[in-house]
């Protein structure tokens, strides 16, 4: 099939000249006759339309059927020599049967040939890590962006296009996607066949990783990412020079396995970690171990600010094993102390007192945090609440936390019922009399307490009586015995009856039994519910009478009692009367529907004593409750609300308990680690500008935590909490970083100045020094406020590092180039010795994208599909001559006698 084309359309403007030209045909005054001027005229029109076809380059395009391939075959390190052979083979066999009117071939590793036969491949030369001189193909590297492009200059014009292409597509240098443009732009089909990896059972490092910041004897992992072709045992040690930091003998799986080995590194500067991995049946020696430069900072420096300073050494020893600097200072000396903070990571305030934080000194710390970026720890403690405490204050502004200003105890009126039945008898009833004994002593001279004991009836025990001074009713209560049956209902009239005519703002009734119970009024036989309350208060006058020394009256005046109805009835009343009940159930099998059903009804707390000895503390924790306190000292397990870095590797519910905690609420964007109870934050933190706060609303030593200081997990909670929240840097001004990026070393340099703020404009440089000793400097860009920036070629590998030192230059002390210190890139062998499948979902992808197939078969790549070759042939010459033909004619016409 045949067709025209134009190479361009511009030359169609000359055609506007023909009507000048018959315009000066009509006026012309020559003496030729009128017949021989229209002819010229005729002849000069011509000759001008076809010079404006010439120009215009013409082409004529007849197809055919002709196919021009390119086998592209990849020989690099990574690749298996013997499949290169059958490729090669492969390719002679199916040029020899298929005959495409052109084909080639091309080598290419880190660099791409075109050869005429695959037989030239077989003597071409070529090297391992660039050993052999430039005009030879380094084996240790692949380009697949620039073999692609290559191959765009070996096809033949006018035939169509097909590259077959047999690599793993694991390329270390290049980008495959910028070349793909070309190749469609060029109509060139890919066809892609996966290759072979150079070994079947390979182990290597892939890569070591630590984490950013490191401080000297910091307790860190090292994650050992290695790849395994196939699962198997294998031995895995690091070490840095000749120490052994860790060894594991581990099971790898199929596929990439991270190892984690712990490590401390116990020099300050640059330290070079080298992983080893030993597996069953490995095939390829060289990639078995890989170095890394570490630099490491000097220690973490912490300010310890502790109000009691008998028991600072507690959190100040646990800092220190955990290879921490401590400075600790009594909280008077916290505002001289907030002056040096200079060379201070991060501060703890552990219990101080609100008025020993001034505003200078509230001023200080907020530009620590917020501008320095420094890490500051709340702990809190039993003084942390004195007068308001921290409601409201500089410092509340900058911790994750709002603290609730310490409450005005309320008017209460309270009833404790205490189950003295049989089954009380011995360590239970001891119990609850120390629940009763710390109850008392929890209230306030002011408020009222009565302690009724029950059996089958109530026993005042305690009447209800403003509490004044305790030590009456403490003998009262130590002077409980028990005996008799269980009747619950009695005992809740008899406390419903007591606050009756209570004023108090709040009144409540505690209820202590296993709720084995006598059935409440309400059967045939049974007494009325109205019966049984008169049947009280006539025992109850009685027993009063004999108080007094009087004589019962047989008869006594019916009282008014209330209309109930069982316990529904009771529970009622009592809620009516805004009287509120809370039941702690006790014993072996409680009746917990029972005991949870009066609390409910009566908008009370149930709790379940798990074991005898909770019994105290519960009554406790209820207490506070009611008072509103912003202190609640019982004891309690962290729960853990959320997963941090801060708390990994701890176990708060196999660990001791805590003794008591202060009462404070989240603020919006914090984030709440630990909680001390439901709703009630333990342990938040929160960014503030550059650094971070985290509180505490326990304490950290002998009181609260007295329990924690033996715990393993003490020191460690401590100090990953203070690495989390410290400053970043490490209060040098120059930071610098040099990591590799393929085959090439990235140089990073972050310079700051002694009050946190970016240096610009500074010009850096770096001398780089190759493994084999030639040295080169390269300048740093900056690329951001106080960041600048390099890129350096690795251009061979070698078992010595490549060596990166800062040099002098204007805006750099030689105090800092002293610390920055120099930088190791270990470059030990290419990622070409690492056997990786072939990448097939990006050989897939890019013969897709050309219109080709992966992984075809011969008959697949020479079938015709519509883009067959195309010849051009010119028409140009042939306007250009007839015009010129014409151009004579008209002279002859004009100028012929």
């Amino acid at each position: 099939m045949a067709s025209l084309s134009f190479a361009s359309a511009w030359p169609l403007i000359l055609l506007a000249a023909l009507p000048a030209v018959w315009w000066l045909a009509a006026r012309s005054r020559a003496t030729i006759a009128r017949s021989r001027i229209l002819t010229a005229a005729s002849l000069r029109c011509l000759a001008l339309a076809l010079i404006a076809l010439a120009l215009m380059r013409p082409a004529l395009r007849i197809g055919n059927e002709r196919i021009s391939v390119v086998y592209a075959v990849d020989i690099s390190r990574s690749v298996s020599p013997a499949f290169v052979d059958s490729a090669l083979d492969w390719v002679a066999d199916i040029d020899r049967r298929h005959r495409p009117a052109h084909s080639r071939v091309l080598a290419f590793a880190d660099k791409a040939r075109l050869l005429d036969a695959p037989e030239a491949m077989r003597a071409l030369r070529v090297a391992a890590d660039g050993g052999a001189g430039s005009d030879a193909i380094d084996q240790s590297a692949t380009d697949l962006e620039q073999a692609l492009t290559a191959s765009v200059f070996g096809f033949a014009h006018g035939h169509a296009k097909r590259l077959v292409l047999f690599t793993d597509a694991n390329a270390t240098a290049g980008d495959v996607w910028r070349a793909l443009p070309r190749l469609q732009a060029e109509g060139i089909r890919v066809f892609a066949l996966p290759a072979a990896p150079a070994a079947a059972n390979d182990t290597w490092i892939d890569d070591i990783r630590v984490p950013d910041d490191i401080r000297q004897q910091q307790p860190l992992a090292v994650e050992v990412r290695i790849f395994a072709q196939r699962a198997g045992a294998a031995r895995v040690q690091l070490v840095s020079g000749r120490r052994l930091l860790g060894a594991r003998t581990v099971r790898l799986a199929a596929g990439e396995n991270s190892i984690s080995i712990p490590a401390r590194l116990p020099a300050q500067g640059a330290n070079d970690l080298t992983a080893h991995v030993a597996a069953d049946g490995d095939e390829v020696q060289r990639n078995d171990s890989l170095a890394r430069s570490v630099w490491v900072g000097p220690r973490p420096r912490v300010l310890y600010v502790e109000h009691n300073a008998d028991s600072a050494h507690y959190l100040a020893d646990a800092l220190r094993a955990q290879g921490m600097s401590v400075t600790v200072a009594g909280s008077e000396a916290l505002p001289d102390a907030t002056r040096r903070l200079g060379a201070i990571d991060a501060v703890i305030l552990s219990d101080v007192p609100a008025e020993r934080v001034d505003a200078a000194t509230a001023a200080r710390l907020e530009t620590f945090v917020r501008d320095r970026g420094g890490g500051l720890v709340f702990a809190a403690g039993e003084n942390t609440y004195g007068k308001e405490g921290f409601a409201s204050t500089a410092v509340e502004r900058l911790l994750p936390v709002r603290f609730e200003a310490k409450r005005k105890r309320k008017d209460l009126d309270l009833v404790l019922l205490i189950d003295r039945s049989h089954s009380m008898r011995g360590r239970k009833l001891e119990l609850a009399k120390s629940a009763a004994l710390a109850t008392l002593d929890l209230l306030e001279e002011e408020h009222r307490l009565a302690v009724i004991a029950f059996d089958a009836r109530p026993h005042d025990v305690v009447p209800l009586a403003p509490v004044g001074n305790k030590r009456r009713a403490e003998d009262l209560i130590a002077s409980m015995t028990a005996s008799g049956q269980t009747n619950l209902y009695t005992a809740l009239l008899r406390a419903q009856r007591l606050l009756a005519e209570s004023k108090a703002s709040t009144r409540h009734v505690i209820l202590l039994s296993d709720g084995i119970t006598a059935p409440p009024p309400g059967g045939a036989t049974a007494l009325s519910s109205s019966e049984a309350a008169q049947e009280l208060i006539r025992k109850d006058r009685a027993e009063t009478i004999r108080q007094a020394g009087g004589v019962v009256d047989p008869a006594p005046a019916p009282e008014t009692a209330p209309a109930l109805d069982g316990f529904p009835g009771i529970v009622a009343e009592l809620a009516a009367a805004k009287v509120t009940l809370s039941t702690v159930a006790i014993g072996e099998k409680p009746d917990l529907e029972l005991m949870a059903s009066l609390a409910q009804g009566a908008d009370g707390k149930h709790y379940v004593a798990k074991s005898d000895a909770e019994i105290p503390g519960l009554f406790v924790a209820e207490t506070r409750r009611l008072l509103g306190e912003s202190v609640v000292e019982a004891p309690f397990r962290p729960l853990v609300k959320a997963k941090a870095g801060a708390i990994a590797g701890l176990d708060f519910a196999a660990g001791p308990a805590l003794q008591g905690f202060v009462v404070g609420r989240p603020k919006r964007f914090s984030d709440v680690l630990l909680e001390a109870q439901k709703d009630k934050p333990l342990l938040a933190q929160t960014r503030y500008g550059l650094g971070k706060t985290v509180v505490f609303l326990s304490d950290v030593k002998n009181r609260w935590a007295a329990d924690w200081l033996t715990w393993p997990g003490y020191g460690k909670l401590w100090a990953q909490v203070v690495r989390d929240a410290m400053r970043r840097d490490s209060g040098e001004g120059l930071s610098f970083r040099v990591t590799r990026d393929g085959r090439e070393a990235a140089i990073a340099l972050s310079a700051l100045d002694a009050q946190g703020n970016y240096r610009n404009s500074l010009a850096p440089r770096v001398r780089v020094t190759q493994p084999g000793g030639e040295a080169s400097v390269v300048p740093l860009r900056q690329t951001a406020p106080g960041q600048y920036h390099a890129r350096v070629p690795l251009v061979r590998a070698g078992a010595a590092p490549w060596r990166v030192e800062l040099l002098p230059g204007p805006g750099i002390t030689p105090a800092e180039l002293d610390r920055a210190g120099t930088r190791s890139l270990f470059y030990a062998y290419s990622d070409e010795y690492r056997s990786l499948p072939a990448d097939v979902a990006l050989l897939r992808a890019v013969s897709e994208q050309t219109g080709g197939a992966f992984a075809p078969d011969a008959a697949e790549i020479f079938r015709l599909r519509g883009d067959g070759g195309v010849t051009e042939r010119p028409l140009w010459p042939w306007f250009a001559a007839l015009a010129l033909v014409l151009y004579l004619l008209d002279l002859l016409v004009r100028r012929a006698p």
